[in-house]
């Protein structure tokens, strides 16, 4: 494995886009409210928002929708360039983007960097504190706690695979935006697919006693180190094999019947107007039961595929890619949490 200080050569060389300070009165995501709130445990203070869609009532049991934003941004630009307050008015959900604690260095979720805390249950790093704004968010929204999931991008993306492996007894479901697995760090873009079942094996033991199969969504570009760039590297699709193996030994200490294929079992193929080409693979085994999808986009680099076109939002959003917002939603809606304690229910694969 590389140095994470070496390898943090790769990430300052992803493309970001220049963006201005929001200008006052800028435009909102959705119809909704937008909540500010404070976590504040050992490690410090962590604000984050939640957003409510306007149709929402106290008292609702709604999904939730956890979103960790990328270093060198923040909870307010991931809410705004990513378009999901948007598909939450319509779906019906609510949403929280966690904000990392200011004195975190370049502004990323610890998990990037390979702290081990970020990636245990109690060990008082993000994992915990991730954990704690979720819980906070479904006291005080009243949620479905059987349909709450989890989803980051980039640095956000790490450690959504550490939460999802730490509180598998939380999240019904995870997935990463150019993103890595559990236990890996950003050198994962210099890494070959050789370390897939070490990782795999890792998330198992860290999920301890709530071991369970964890339905995974994965999204990256081409052209991105740790998105779906070819080995070596290309974080996204390490995680995704990560993911799959871990489900598969989780699947085999249960006592399933049928592991989960490594092929895919359906392949689409489509391309935005006037954008990338995508391909979307859809997992399962041979019962029909859906586990996992994986979104490559041709050509894209390290941003949140679709969202914002506005620049004073779109840091990390490529409008020119498929809606990550619309299409993890339309993922993460078919599980509930207990729905995959042995396995889940069966899917139309096909689609």
């Amino acid at each position: 494995m590389i140095c994470i200080a070496a390898s943090m050569v790769v990430v300052a060389n992803l493309g970001t886009r220049s963006d201005a300070e929001p200008a006052a009165g800028a435009p909102r995501g959705g119809n909704g409210t937008v909540h500010s709130w404070t976590y504040t445990s050992s490690s410090g203070t962590n604000p984050y928002l939640v957003y409510t869609p306007p149709s929402y009532r106290s008292g609702d049991s709604w999904p939730l929708y956890v979103n960790l934003h990328g270093c060198s941004t923040t909870a307010e630009q991931q809410m705004y360039s990513t378009g999901l307050n948007e598909v939450a008015d319509s779906e019906q959900f609510l949403v929280v983007y966690p904000d990392v604690n200011e004195a975190t260095a370049g502004g990323c979720w610890r998990a990037f960097f390979g702290d081990p805390a970020s990636g245990q249950r109690g060990a008082g790093g993000d994992a915990d504190i991730v954990a704690a704004i979720t819980r906070a968010t479904m006291e005080r929204y009243t949620v479905d706690p059987e349909r709450v999931y989890l989803m980051g991008m980039s640095s956000g993306g790490f450690q959504a695979s550490a939460g999802g492996a730490a509180y598998s007894d939380l999240y019904a479901a995870i997935g990463v935006s150019a993103g890595g697995g559990y236990g890996m760090n950003v050198s994962c873009a210099a890494l070959t697919d050789d370390v897939v079942p070490l990782y795999a094996r890792e998330a198992v033991a860290q999920m301890r006693t709530a071991a369970r199969v964890m339905p995974f969504f994965a999204i990256g570009g081409t052209v991105d180190p740790l998105g779906e760039e070819s080995a070596p590297g290309g974080c996204s699709r390490l995680a995704f094999a990560q993911w799959m193996a871990t489900d598969n030994l989780i699947a085999a200490d249960l006592g399933a019947d049928d592991s989960y294929q490594l092929d895919p079992a359906s392949t689409v193929h489509g391309a935005v107007p006037d954008g990338y080409t995508w391909t979307k693979q859809v997992f399962g085994n041979r019962s029909g039961c859906r586990i996992g999808e994986r979104w490559i986009v041709d050509g894209m680099g390290h941003f949140w595929s679709g969202g914002s076109s506005d620049p004073r939002w779109s840091r990390w959003s490529d409008p020119e890619g498929p809606d990550a917002s619309s299409a993890s939603w339309d993922f993460f809606r078919r599980f509930t949490k207990s729905g995959t304690d042995r396995g889940c229910a069966s899917d139309d694969l096909s689609r």
